[in-house]
């Protein structure tokens, strides 16, 4: 090295700075060149190495500037990176006209398993890495001690000895600041929000001074933005380590105060502050308020009122509770909210109930609900339109039809706001589906879904009653597009971020499953399967899985997935909202012959709907399940009832008449008598109603029983038909939900599906009078594909002709 060099090293403390201008040191003298510290009067052929410039004053800043300028020096220089120290700026800018400035940081991932596989002599394990990176951020006078304590620990805690070095060496190496630099960074380490204004009222300095600190502060490095958090966190408490116990709160309290005073104290700075361990009533009202407020991510109102009880706040319990429930955590909020039974105030007694009820129905406990509302009394203090919602849905599932109106009929406390009126609506609609007709009822229910957020959990969410009620209301369409958006928001429009995810998303699955998507029911199941299921999610699962498995053809898999489930069903209460899985356990028993393990819950549910006044919508997709239990149990008796009572229904229930034409004429095909009419309307009914699988069933053992081949390959071909039209596993395409008391017809007569892009385009052409053929050739693809997305079009559309087909595409698409 003899050509003169300009070279200006920067970074903060412990990146090696000292260490690269020892090396240049070595390699000038090595070459004979005189190397100085300072700068003498006259350069002569002297190299100028300054390592900590930032430690000497303007004036010396000032010649070693000068001295930049003469092309036949070598000058290299360190320093801390000071952005409002103007001589050290001005020399910087000077350095890096001649070369670009060296900026030495902390060590990136690969870097720092290179560099102690150096020192330790082999790669380090991921486990020791990951120790490393969080305890060091890959700083280098952090990650040598701690790879070196890494190399010599004992046993098997390499990864304990090396975190244990780093924070022996910070702590050491943040000894050597002064006072009000770290204060600075301790109020700093807190959140990366704070200025040189919010510092100097926390520290009482002037604001050129706090300007100062914060430069001082960020030029250690330690406050970069690429530091991981959990170093950062540990950095955090070293300095509360160095500066005192009572120091430490004193400069938060400090910061607090002149937050507060400023009105800018932020939610992540609330939260730092009273996990850090500060009690005060001001920060618990703060963090309490914005749990209240919160719209955010999931979890964090559980978050706030948690830290908010950390600060000192009272009478949070009820909220606390509500909120961890909404996240899914029912075991802490179930503990809370039976605390709170006990308590001396009646409206929180009333909410505890209402907590505890509506955690009971998610675990099964649909009973114990019912009797924590009957404990409850008919006059519940501080009866809201929430409260009275969740009392309703509970005392209809559990057959209870009186006190469910009792509960609407209470004067409700509070002003009739958004959420009290869709509370309202919620158990309104479901008190309505007892003796109502279905579109009455689900126009009352569908104004139950708000995007605003209720103000605590319940027993189910609008998204899954509503859904329910379409399924057991033969309105795919309606279910479909409704649980569709509800898994799509992950919850966020009902609030119930992880208490209803798994519903929601299993509740897809049926509706999918139903429709003979198997494959996008199967994905549904298994996306929950991962999780530990509470009781109602594990029987849906398992039922779901269980239809699954029949409609698949696999009889061991049907097998143990029905075992599973009958166990799960054995620990629950029978209730209303769970008579789908019912019903389809009862018909996997039929093929298993195992109808008598179903006997006892079998008697509780018509039991049930006989309390309840055995209403339609309730009963019929139950009575269907038991036609299909006894012909599968191959027991005519068994069928003979159920099919009595689809046909006693079909008077009142265009659905019911649809599976009591559908039951007839699936007798008369296992008896041999296959009339093509009948099979196809009854098939095309059961499709419009979303059991497509059904319908394609149907159709088959049609085909199967004809002696006419002309007639078997009739039944074939609506088979294919049916199957080709269902919707598949495109994404539901969302529909609008009726806010209007005016009822609404079900899809099966209302026409107006929306059709894909594709399907669209097939449509225009069609409408011109093209054959397939031409269909094709225009739009690249086969004539067969055009087909197939005509069966799909009339599908979706319900016609039962071409004819009817095209008049309603004209009006449609015009």
């Amino acid at each position: 090295m003899t050509d003169p060099v300009k070279r200006f090293v920067t970074g903060g403390i412990g990146t090696g700075k000292t260490t690269e201008l020892t090396a240049i040191r070595t390699a000038l003298r090595s070459a004979g060149v005189t190397v100085l510290s300072r700068v003498p009067p006259t350069a002569g052929e002297a190299a100028i190495v300054v390592d900590d410039a930032h430690l000497l004053d303007d004036a010396e800043l000032q010649r070693i500037t000068a001295v930049v300028d003469e092309p036949g020096t070598t000058v290299v220089v360190s320093a801390l990176p000071l952005a409002h120290r103007a001589a050290l700026t001005e020399l910087a800018t000077a350095m890096a006209r001649e070369a670009p400035v060296v900026e030495l940081g902390p060590l990136p991932g690969r870097e720092l398993v290179r560099t102690t596989a150096e020192i330790m002599g082999a790669t380090p394990p991921p486990e020791l890495g990951r120790a490393l990176m969080a305890s060091t951020a890959g700083l280098p006078f952090l990650l040598y001690p701690a790879a070196r304590a890494a190399l010599a620990a004992d046993g098997d805690a390499p990864a304990s000895a090396a975190v244990q070095a780093a924070r022996v060496t910070l702590v050491e190496r943040l000894v050597r600041l002064d006072e009000p630099v770290l204060d600075t960074l301790l109020l700093c380490t807190l959140t990366p929000e704070l200025g040189p204004d919010d510092v100097a009222a926390a520290l009482h300095v002037s604001g050129t001074e706090a300007a100062g600190l914060v430069d001082r502060a960020r030029a250690t490095g330690l406050l970069s933005p690429a530091l991981n958090t959990a170093f950062v966190r540990g950095l955090h408490r070293g300095l509360a380590q160095v500066v005192g116990t009572a120091r430490h709160h004193e400069v938060e309290t400090a910061l607090l105060q002149s937050q507060l005073e400023m009105s800018t104290l932020s939610t992540d700075l609330a939260l730092r502050l009273a996990e850090h361990g500060m009690r005060d009533g001001r920060l618990a009202d703060v963090l309490a308020a914005r749990a209240a407020d919160d719209r955010g991510e999931p979890g964090q109102p559980a978050r706030l009122y948690r830290a908010a009880a950390q600060a000192g706040a009272t009478a949070l319990t009820a909220r606390l509770a509500d909120a961890l429930a909404m996240t899914g955590d029912c075991a802490t909020a179930g503990r809370l909210a039976d605390e709170l039974l006990g308590s001396d105030d009646a409206a929180e007694r009333a909410t505890a109930v209402r907590i505890s009820a509506s955690i009971a129905m998610h675990d099964g406990g649909t009973a114990q609900a019912a009797d924590l509302f009957r404990w409850l009394g008919p006059q519940q203090a501080g009866n809201t339109a929430h409260l009275a919602a969740a009392h309703a849905v509970v005392s209809v599932a559990t057959g209870d039809a009186a006190s469910a109106r009792a509960a609407l009929d209470l004067d409700a406390v509070g002003p009739p706001t958004s959420t009290a009126r869709a509370a309202r609506s919620l158990a309104e609609g479901l008190v309505l589906t007892l003796d109502a007709p279905y579109s009455v009822a689900v126009a009352r229910l569908s104004q139950a879904i708000t995007e605003q957020r209720p103000p605590g959990v319940a027993p189910d969410s609008a998204a899954a009653l509503v859904t329910l009620v379409a399924l057991h209301g033969g309105d795919p369409v309606r279910a479909r597009s409704v649980i569709a958006r509800a898994v799509r928001t992950g919850g966020n429009e009902d609030g119930y971020h992880g208490f209803s995810a798994h519903r929601h998303r299993l509740l897809q699955g049926w509706v999918r499953m139903q429709d003979g998507q198997l494959a996008a029911a199967s994905a549904d199941a298994a996306a929950v399967l991962t999780a530990d299921l509470h009781r109602r999610d594990a029987l849906w699962a398992a039922a779901l899985q269980t239809a699954i498995a029949r409609r698949s053809g696999d009889t061991g898999a049907m097998q143990k997935h029905w075992f599973t489930a009958v166990e799960v069903l054995s620990e629950q209460s029978t209730d209303l909202l769970s008579l789908l899985p019912l019903g389809e356990l009862w018909v996997a028993a039929g093929r298993l012959q195992q109808v008598d393990r179903l006997r006892h819950p079998l008697n509780e549910a018509f039991g049930l709907l006989a309390a309840l006044g055995d209403p339609v919508l309730w009963a019929v997709p139950l009575h269907w399940a038991g036609v299909h239990a006894g012909i599968l149990a191959n027991d005519p008796k068994a069928v003979a009832p159920h099919g009595q009572a689809l046909t006693a229904a079909a008077s009142s229930s265009a659905f019911a008449k649809a599976l009591a034409d559908a039951g007839r004429t699936w007798l008369r095909v296992l008896a041999n008598h296959v009339d093509v009419d009948d099979v196809t309307a009854a098939a095309r009914a059961l499709g419009q109603y979303g059991l497509t699988w059904d319908a394609t069933r149907l159709a088959s053992q049609a085909a199967l029983h004809a002696t006419d081949g002309r007639v078997s390959g009739a039944m074939l071909q609506v088979a294919r038909d049916l199957k080709l039209a269902s919707v598949g596993d495109d994404e539901p395409v969302p529909q609008p939900v009726s806010t209007s008391s005016t009822p609404t017809t079900p899809p099966a007569s209302a026409p107006f599906a929306r059709l894909s892009d594709r399907e669209r385009e097939v449509a225009e052409l069609l409408l011109q009078g093209m054959q397939y053929r031409d269909i094709g050739s225009q739009l690249l693809i086969s004539a067969k594909t055009v087909e197939h997305h005509v069966a799909r079009i009339r599908r979706r559309l319900g016609a039962e002709s071409r004819s009817e087909m095209l008049s309603m595409l004209r009006a449609i698409l015009g």
